[in-house]
């Protein structure tokens, strides 16, 4: 195992304040043709599936926040510009990736680099010791997310993850997978504070396939609880002893180890399926 992985509780906000800025999100949650039962603050999972954070950075403007300074215009279901399977409205979205019409953040400052490949989204940070983050593009709060994840060829030099009902830099959840040992870890980050929930800390999936293969992970994220799927299969459920008032957004993130060379950490996503059950 290696003892660099770890999910800093210092965190700089890429796309400062989605509320205000981008509610391009947050949740980083999506999935297939899965359904989610919403029964108060637990999930149900009749499972049939149809899918940042390092050392403290410089002081001021985060380098995504400067990209993100207006809003960007989320279509409505069936207006022109969606293609493929993409779709959205009040609760759920979908997007494949196959036009840039949902409006996920794009940017390159060169430690981080957010951008739509080759029909899909790669998230990539080239700075060792660094994590950075893009918020899913939804006008609703994100309780339950499903997508696919493949990471980068070569030496699997960090950790991807989805932080959820964040709050602020100092208060969410997360949940964050080693694809180099198929391992993953869940935690709650509360006044700065970070408790990881799963025992063992670091927890070995048999179902999490090789970094290069694409691995399909479900998160439900609740105010109570986080369950847990991979590739068509329940991996864990943790419940939040200390649950925040209000729901928050939600994102995908990525994470350099300081052994990192100049290439960073990467990772590619597709098939976001991201939505806030109707009760």
């Amino acid at each position: 195992m290696n003892t660099q992985r770890r999910f800093p509780t210092v965190v700089v906000l890429l796309g400062a304040g989605c509320a205000l800025v981008l509610c391009v999100g947050v949740v980083l949650l999506g999935g297939g043709a899965a359904f989610f039962g919403f029964r108060g603050d637990s999930l149900t999972f009749p499972w049939q599936p149809a899918a940042t954070m390092a050392a403290q950075p410089p002081a001021g403007t985060s380098p995504t926040e400067e990209a993100a300074s207006a809003p960007t215009p989320i279509p409505e279901t069936g207006e022109q510009g969606l293609t493929g399977q993409q779709s959205v409205d009040e609760y759920r979205l979908f997007d494949d990736f196959s036009s840039e019409a949902l409006g996920w953040p794009v940017y390159d400052g060169g430690r981080t680099i957010l951008r739509y490949e080759n029909q899909s989204y790669s998230l990539q940070v080239t700075q060792p010791n660094f994590y950075d983050w893009a918020f899913i593009p939804a006008d609703f709060f994100v309780y339950e997310v499903w997508f696919d994840v493949q990471g980068a060829s070569g030496e699997q030099d960090g950790t991807f993850g989805v932080m959820c009902q964040y709050q602020d830099e100092g208060n969410y959840y997360f949940v964050e997978f080693d694809l180099g040992t198929s391992e993953y870890r869940i935690g709650h980050v509360q006044d700065d504070y970070e408790s990881t929930l799963t025992e063992p800390e670091w927890t070995f999936s048999p179902d999490l396939y090789s970094a290069t293969s694409v691995n399909r992970i479900g998160v439900g994220c609740t105010l109570g609880s986080i369950t847990l799927f991979i590739n068509d299969q329940w991996a864990n459920e943790v419940s939040i002893a200390a649950p925040f008032e209000n729901p928050g957004e939600a994102a995908f993130f990525v994470y350099a180890f300081d052994t990192a060379d100049s290439d960073g950490y990467k990772v590619i996503i597709d098939n976001v399926e991201a939505w806030q059950p109707v009760q």
